[in-house]
């Protein structure tokens, strides 16, 4: 192997170290902004006097709440980026758009969270806040199938198993989640944003999700280690 070419070599996977790096620190932003959207609620100094300390606290919780799912979220797409791109040796302006756009949906996340303080009124903000979810499952799966599919150069040969089961992973959660967003905004529009009925068709989905990966754990192929120095020519 020539100078020009390890040179080349080292330049390139130094430029998709900075994308990896550039999307770990969106992701820590994005989770570091969620927590800093709940705010301690003021207690007046007669707050012995018949204050309902529930009902002072209840914007919090639900903060809270949305925070702990956010979180959640974030991680599980964090872990689908990270095993996507344990296998990328290149990349390309494809790459580089659908990881942005990826990336958007992420930062995205506390201003949708933030709209759940405001659940107890009306609906909304849950239909957008699980479309914000829906988002992050598909360009997900658009930055899997560009990668694995349609620019499978882009990839390290081998490991052909482990590829297919990220592809099938992020395929088949786009497609459940997309669906499950669309059943709940069909619902929220039916029942006029009911808040039983639209709390009732996502646990369906939500179920559906986490059965969905426990199945899909039985296809998981058997870790391996990937070495990230090493070259089709070495």
């Amino acid at each position: 192997m020539s100078d020009n070419t390890t040179s080349a070599t080292i330049h390139r996977e130094f430029e998709l170290e900075r994308m990896i790096l550039f999307s770990d620190a969106v992701f820590a932003i994005a989770i570091t902004l969620l927590v800093i959207e709940i705010k301690f609620p003021e207690i007046p100094d007669n707050y012995k006097q018949g204050l309902d300390l529930w009902l002072m606290f209840k914007p919090t919780v639900i903060q809270f709440m949305a925070f702990l799912i956010s979180f959640f979220f974030i991680g599980m797409s964090w872990t689908r980026h990270l095993k996507m791109f344990r296998y990328l040796k290149a990349y390309d302006d494809g790459v580089i758009f659908r990881n942005l756009a990826s990336l958007f949906f992420i930062v995205a996340f506390p201003f949708s969270a933030s709209g759940m303080i405001h659940v107890n009124k009306f609906l909304f903000p849950m239909v957008i806040y699980f479309g914000n979810v829906a988002l992050i499952f598909i360009s997900n799966f658009m930055l899997a199938h560009y990668i694995f599919r349609k620019k499978p150069s882009l990839s390290m040969p081998g490991f052909e198993q482990e590829k297919k089961h990220i592809y099938l992973l992020n395929k088949t959660f786009a497609i459940l989640v997309s669906a499950g967003f669309v059943i709940v905004l069909l619902t929220g529009m039916i029942t006029h944003y009911d808040v039983k009925s639209v709390s009732v068709s996502m646990y369906i989905v939500c179920f559906a999700m986490i059965a969905m990966r426990r199945w899909l754990k039985k296809f998981k192929p058997k870790p391996v280690m990937v070495n990230h120095t090493a070259t089709p020519d070495s």
